[in-house]
């Protein structure tokens, strides 16, 4: 078979090979692609042992080169910059002529400080041809021929290759465009994956579709793990199939948007977390709804912190009027006791209003119970530290216990590690372990187990665990809430007053309950 290729006239094998870049072009080839056609095709037309091309920067004050290619070693290469003003590369540009030097060593004796042709010869190029890249009389870059012969350039090539460089101008400021549209995605994805809110996209049927690194640290699953599920998997189990696993997908389809919005969601880990929400609406180009493009932010920290401001400026309300009741009802109270005390020591041993007189004393002492805890809890806390051994601290506050323990049949353990010592206050600390031990002993009538543990981290972890009746989950996060109490005599001060110490020497504490299993109290204190 008889080669096209070779049939076809000098003139017909230029034709076909513009024609061939200009397909090239119109299908989107690549500037590398484009560029590599004409490095080997070129040829048979022009002599050249390189070729480069350099791209003018969008202010046009640099050039940078971005291919280039040569059959021997190659020095001035790709990334090569260089500035325009007042190089010899200027009034080309300015004025759209080519340039053609056909002694390049003879060019660098009378232009020692060019740079680029001091490397172009250290090459082995002796002349070379240089035309501007133009677009609408703009220049966008320049393009390179040079040879290992000197003297060899001539009109004819520089015409043919007009054609050319007109071809490579638009390869040149389409990957211009392509690299400022990449740049621009790149910059874009970087703000979204790297935002630590979580920045969700979900389909019309509530199919997660983006998930950026803020979702995985809000909520745990990674990218591989969310993408295609849907939103569901976010929410508590109890919202699952009722109206609020689709009220923020209705309200955004509906009014296009929705914006803070608070709701709970579900962590990965079982955690619950507050959440704030804001939505937009996504349609197709017929203005369908195609899904949304969701922002969530963790605001349970915050949530957290304005409730606690809440508490305690309440408790502080709470404290001053706690102080000025008990000091007004405390002379008061001790009078009453006085005066009932002598009555009763008139009263003859058989007088059946002895009891009624001994029911009075009882309740008084237990309003100067109530009035001596408000003290405490209206008294700011500010302890007084010294190196303390916990294991003396918590075993001297059960020996003194140790009669009611002993009356219940309930036996204590106490497991320390070494080095649990802190700087604390030793009173404060010994009302702690009081406390929580009488609320255990109390929490077993029919005897039982009591365990402190005490555990040396970061900090000091003391455990105080019993095998009693445990705690209603319902109560378990109001038994720190002044005046709230399960016991039929209690004050409902205790707990409260156990965790204003806690906090003042910088610690926290929490409790774990399970109804007829036991409680556990976790005190938390820095070294």
């Amino acid at each position: 078979m008889t080669d096209v290729a070779a049939t076809l006239t000098p003139e017909g094998a230029r034709v076909q090979l513009l024609e061939e870049i200009t397909r090239k072009i119109n299908l989107g080839a690549s500037l590398e692609d484009t560029f590599n056609l004409i490095y080997e095709r070129l040829h048979a037309f022009v002599p050249y042992n390189r070729i480069a091309v350099a791209m003018a920067d969008e202010a046009g004050e640099r050039l940078l080169i971005i291919a280039a290619k040569s059959d021997g070693k190659v020095v001035l290469g790709r990334g090569y910059s260089g500035v325009i003003a007042g190089s010899s590369l200027e009034p080309l540009l300015r004025e759209g002529r080519i340039r053609v030097i056909n002694d390049l060593q003879e060019y660098l004796e009378k232009k020692p400080s060019s740079d680029s042709t001091r490397l172009i010869v250290r090459e082995g190029m002796k002349s070379s041809l240089t035309l501007p890249l133009l677009m609408d009389g703009k220049p966008v870059g320049v393009m390179f021929f040079s040879s290992r012969s000197a003297g060899i350039y001539r009109p004819e090539h520089e015409e043919f290759l007009r054609n050319i460089v007109g071809h490579m101008a638009i390869a040149v400021e389409r990957s211009r465009l392509i690299d400022g549209l990449r740049e621009r995605t790149e910059f874009l994805e970087n703000i979204l994956n790297n935002s630590l809110e979580a920045i969700v996209v979900v389909d019309a049927q509530n199919r997660i579709k983006t998930w950026n690194e803020g979702a995985r640290l809000i909520f745990g699953y990674s990218a591989e793990e969310a993408i295609g599920q849907s939103t569901e998997i976010l929410m508590r189990p109890e919202d699952r199939g009722t109206p609020e696993a689709t009220r923020i997908k209705e309200q955004v389809e509906r009014d296009g948007f929705i914006r803070n919005h608070e709701c709970e969601r579900l962590t990965k880990d079982g955690r619950r977390i507050v959440v704030q929400v804001s939505s937009t609406l996504l349609k197709d180009k017929k203005g369908r709804p195609i899904g949304r493009s969701t922002i969530m932010s963790d605001v349970t920290d915050l949530k957290t912190m304005q409730q606690e401001l809440v508490r305690t400026q309440s408790l502080a309300v709470v404290g001053e009027l706690a102080a000025t009741v008990a000091h007004e009802i405390k002379n008061p109270l001790a009078g009453i006791s006085g005066a009932i005390q002598v009555l009763a020591e008139g009263m003859p041993k058989n007088d059946g209003r002895r009891e009624i007189v001994s029911e009075i004393l009882d309740q008084v002492k237990r309003l100067d119970t109530t009035v001596r805890e408000l003290l405490n809890f209206a008294r700011p806390i500010t302890p007084r530290f010294q190196e303390l051994d916990l294991a003396e601290s918590i075993a001297s506050v059960w020996k003194m216990l140790a009669p009611q323990s002993e009356a219940k049949a309930i036996r204590f353990t106490l497991e320390v590690e070494p080095g649990a010592h802190v700087h604390a206050d030793p009173h404060l600390l010994r009302q702690v372990w009081t406390n929580l031990f009488q609320n255990a002993i109390e929490a077993m009538p029919k005897g039982g187990e009591v365990l402190a543990r005490v555990r040396v981290g970061d900090g000091v972890r003391v455990e105080i665990r019993d095998t009693g009746n445990g705690i209603d989950p319902l109560a378990v996060e109001k038994i720190w809430r002044p005046f709230f109490t399960t016991k039929t005599r209690g004050t409902g001060l205790g707990l409260p007053i156990v965790k204003k110490i806690v906090e003042a020497h910088n610690g926290r504490i929490w409790c774990e309950s399970e109804p007829s299993k036991g409680t556990a109290f976790f005190v938390e204190i820095p070294q």
